[in-house]
């Protein structure tokens, strides 16, 4: 099982975003729309006996968060943006955001749990291209707002395909 950490996009962003991926017909590569979410934390293959410490190490992640609000920014591109493989949305800074990232990070690495350590960048990934191409042959999508209210354990399958596995709700204690 390949397995992550993230937010989900609500549906109404998700269908803003749709319909503008539709804007831009014969391009190949772009991401379900109602699979849209901002990843805190790549997890990596994983064994099915995983799951219940995950499940602890996330409900007590959540237990500690309030909801709260993003925004969306402008588009971006990996590894750069004349050359992008991955376009991506940007996510306006948050506090939150990144007290959150932070939280749920530290608390894998103190549970001795695996995962991608590279520094958290805030984005959602809307397309993955076989051939590079420009960020500055999109505009930019309208800007949305979405509350981020829970925690969610995702399962990736081929085609960007992903499958919630669990959620938490954030409680803000």
């Amino acid at each position: 099982m390949r397995l992550f950490l993230a937010l989900p996009l609500p549906p109404d962003p998700c269908e803003t975003l749709d319909r503008w991926q539709r804007s831009h017909p014969g391009i190949e590569g772009w991401s379900r729309p109602g699979g849209l979410h901002l990843t805190l934390a790549f997890l990596g293959a994983r064994a099915p006996e995983d799951l219940d410490a995950l499940a602890r190490l996330g409900a007590a992640v959540a237990v500690r968060q309030r909801p709260f609000e993003l925004a969306t920014t402008h588009l971006g591109g990996f590894p750069a943006a004349d050359r992008a493989r991955v376009l991506w949305l940007g996510v306006a800074p948050s506090a939150a955001l990144e007290a959150l990232a932070g939280d749920l990070r530290s608390a894998l690495a103190a549970a001795g749990e695996a995962f991608d350590a590279k520094p958290f960048r805030a984005h959602l990934t809307l397309a993955r291209f076989r051939r590079a191409r420009p960020v500055a042959a999109f505009a930019d999508p309208p800007a949305a707002a979405f509350a981020a209210d829970r925690l969610v354990l995702f399962e990736s399958a081929p085609q960007g395909c992903y499958t919630p596995l669990r959620t938490w709700p954030f409680r803000g204690v």
